[in-house]
């Protein structure tokens, strides 16, 4: 067959894409390069001829691919050359159509990113190895992903395997073999109803200007607007304003065009420039936000001076307001400087950061994605609005956007995109049979094979689906780490046959003297995260010989928690551990204070924290481990307590603004005394205290007293009955060295830390 059969497949594509205002996508399939590029560029001139001949502007030619694909694709085109390890920058932004390369396969988050650039009737030319070689296809993200001691021999392609048969049954998608001249799939077309509702903007002059509503690109965004007309009429002290939408509803945008609106109209009341900060995971998250600002401004005649970091914007500076991008990290600290905090894609931020992000802010903005690669905006609004919307003092209104920016309704290639890398992934619908099942205790444990799992759409749907609903940064890149890395187990709980608890565990360990050498001379291995953090924090030689089992992910469908099943689940999984012989059960997280109570209570063991808070998450990372044979309980019980012992120390500096709760639930933690001396308080000194228990003395008198006791008290298993507030505020002011005015500045907060130490002060000493 000649070409003549796919150019005539590409004419019908071109023609209806552009009709229904969609996208196609061509795969040309070969195993030599030159031939590929050659056939893509012919291809190439034919869409822009029939793009032309149905007077179609054409933009920007996007062409993604690695060294050699770009270096030698610039013979053949002209566009935008963008390397795989820079595809963030292309976030938010739109081109006409995208020569893609993926004959050596591709990072899953990054064909999100560069696929949902392209606009209505733009063709995505993804240049491919033969069909057949996707079965066995391992690329350069294999190889380092792999865990030592396997290699890339040990690794099963099944995400390819998935993605290609998956690719075979879309709509919307031309497959052609150039080596046999084969045309392997023809174009196919799914008529939906009218792709774009009519865009009508208010006939009269309202609050916000009618050149910021010119911007909108649908009237999805003017609703935006038009809800932002009353966003200062509020009638409780604080307000929130909640947008939810797929990725590409213009989101971001919108925020960006309102923003001159509410720097306005806060700079009359304020009389001074505004304090915007904008909080996202990452600044790439917010470019489109930061363009679309930028635009505005322009059109409402502000002006302004742009601050870029790394080619990306992160300030923007003008007479009337400073609007900046800050890391969740630092938003907790400096949101009491903001009059507003607009916090965009608010899913790819773990709540409790969240909550502490927005804690006390009168004016605050959500935007969160559903489904997205930055995070799955279910978790945020199950944990996070229920608990705002608790709140007396915030008026919340909240708006979804449904119709995409770029293309119009009912895209074939949107379609395929979530279903290739799982976005719309959902967990099973529970019923109240299945609740009362689970009451009877009716729970099965199975370890999945993945192979059957490839294979079973149903149950990889119900399986990943509760990763979307209840992990907030879940990507694309997981399902890649879980199918295809051999030290990668997927373990489900089920009840009735449907999933309720989705396990994601590795294996780590059984590492060699010679591995061992170099991770103490400063090598990362690949993968062994524990066995790593043991060996470089506790000098143990020992630990990364032994064989573990590290939960990488436990999630249960939010329909059923607080039942019991995550607890139920770890048991299972220990039996596992222990039935093959393995010596530890672990976990890493981003500590909060339920999290960690979930851990403890089920009998593990806290050895490390890290000092500082990831700056993506704003959390600090928590280990944990349950020992399985004798000899390994003895080294942990002797890690943990030289943990506690430098927790105690790290409190008053590095982990000052850790949750008390959660320092308290590390504390609590200690297996063992440390050996550290009793104070040893003369006869000055216990008249000092004395007075102060007395009430002739202030606290700040007898700090040097009391910080000593209190680390000594710490560092002893044995404790006195305190009360949980007693117990919060003894840590806090005298482990964390906290202000009164952190505390609450009252006169309960002096009488109860007297009488926590009191309490103290009475177990080791006299008659207090």
């Amino acid at each position: 067959m000649t070409l003549k059969k796919l150019t005539s497949e590409l004419e019908k594509a071109t023609k209806t894409a552009l009709e229904n205002r969609h996208r196609f996508m061509v795969i040309l399939c070969s195993k030599d390069l030159e031939k590929l590029l050659k056939t893509a560029k012919k291809l190439y001139k034919k869409y822009e001829k029939i793009r032309k001949k149905l007077k179609e502007i054409e933009e920007d030619l996007l062409i993604v691919g690695r060294s050699e694909f770009l270096e030698k694709s610039k013979d053949y085109f002209e566009g935008k050359f963008v390397h795989y390890k820079d595809v963030q920058y292309v976030l938010g932004e739109t081109y006409s159509s995208l020569i893609l390369d993926i004959t050596n396969g591709f990072h899953p988050n990054d064909l999100g990113i560069v696929v949902e650039t392209i606009a209505e009737g733009g063709m995505i030319l993804a240049l491919s190895p033969p069909i057949q070689e996707w079965q066995n296809l391992k690329s350069k993200w294999h190889e380092e992903l792999v865990s030592e001691p396997y290699t890339i021999d040990d690794v099963v392609p099944r995400f390819y395997r998935r993605f290609i048969k998956r690719t075979l049954l879309a709509k919307g998608i031309i497959i052609y073999d150039l080596d046999k001249r084969k045309l392997i799939k023809p174009y196919e077309f799914e008529k939906v109803e009218e792709s774009r509702e009519e865009i009508i903007l208010p006939e009269e002059e309202r609050e916000i200007s009618k050149k910021l509503y010119k911007l909108c690109a649908t009237q999805d965004q003017v609703r935006v607007l038009e809800l932002f007309e009353h966003y200062f009429d509020r009638k409780k002290e604080r307000k929130a304003v909640v947008i939810t939408a797929d990725r590409g509803r213009g989101k971001s945008a919108v925020l960006g065009i309102v923003t001159p609106y509410l720097i306005w109209r806060m700079f009359k009341v304020l009389k001074r420039p505004v304090r915007i900060m904008v909080v996202a995971p990452t600044p790439y998250a917010v470019q489109t936000y930061f363009k679309f600002l930028l635009k505005a401004m322009v059109r409402v005649g502000m002006k302004f001076r742009v601050k870029e970091s790394g080619k990306l914007i992160t300030v923007v500076n003008s007479k009337y307001a400073r609007v900046e991008y800050v890391v969740p990290r630092r938003a907790m600290i400096e949101k009491d400087y903001a009059d507003i905090v607009i916090v965009d894609e608010a899913a790819g931020i773990d709540v409790p950061v969240l909550w502490k992000i927005t804690e006390g802010v009168r004016w605050m903005i959500f935007s969160t994605t559903i489904h997205g690669y930055e995070g799955a905006g279910r978790g945020f609004s199950i944990r996070f609005l229920k608990r705002l919307e608790s709140c007396e003092d915030v008026e919340i209104e909240k708006i979804h956007l449904n119709e995409p920016i770029r293309y119009g309704k009912g895209d074939p290639i949107e379609k395929w995109l979530y279903d290739v890398l799982l976005l719309d992934a959902q967990p099973a619908e529970i019923t109240e049979e299945d609740i009362q099942a689970i009451k009877d205790g009716k729970l099965e444990f199975e370890e999945i094979d993945k192979d059957k799992l490839v294979e079973n759409e149903k149950l990889l749907r119900e399986f990943f689906g509760i990763y979307v609903l209840a992990h907030y940064r879940n990507r694309p890149s997981d399902l890649v780490i879980l199918l295809d890395m051999p030290n990668h187990k997927p373990f489900a709980v089920k009840v009735n046959g449907k999933v309720v608890c989705s396990l994601h565990i590795a294996i780590e360990g059984k590492m060699d003297d010679e591995t061992i050498k170099k991770i103490a001379k400063g090598y990362k291995p690949k993968g062994q995260i524990i066995p790593d953090l043991m060996l470089k924090h506790y000098w143990d030689y020992d630990f990364p010989k032994y064989v573990g089992l590290r939960v990488v992910r436990i999630a249960t469908h939010p329909s059923v928690m607080r039942m019991g099943i995550g607890s139920w689940s770890l048991s299972r999984i220990i039996d596992w551990a222990k039935s093959r012989d393995m010596d530890w059960v672990g976990s890493g997280f981003g500590v909060s204070p339920e999290l960690l109570r979930f851990w403890l209570r089920n009998g593990f063991i806290p050895v490390h924290i890290t000092p500082q808070r990831n700056e993506i998450s704003g959390e600090h990372t928590v280990i944990v481990l349950k020992p399985l044979k004798m000899h390994v309980e003895e080294k942990v019980d002797m890690i943990n307590t030289d943990f506690t012992r430098r927790l105690i120390e790290y409190l008053a500096d590095e982990l000052r603004d850790l949750e008390t709760e959660t320092a308290i639930g590390l504390l609590k933690s200690l297996r063992r005394d440390l050996e550290v001396d009793m104070p040893n308080f003369g006869k000055i000194e216990r008249r000092r205290i004395k007075k102060y228990f007395q009430g002739q003395s202030l606290y700040e008198y007898v700090s040097d007293l009391i910080r000593p006791l209190v680390r000594y008290y710490y560092s002893k298993r044995d404790k006195v009955d305190l009360d949980e507030e007693e117990e919060r505020i003894l840590v806090a002011k005298c482990l964390q060295l906290k202000s009164w005015k952190d505390l609450g500045e009252n006169f309960k907060v002096y009488k109860t830390l007297l009488k926590a130490v009191q309490k103290i002060w009475k177990k080791y000493y006299e008659e207090a």
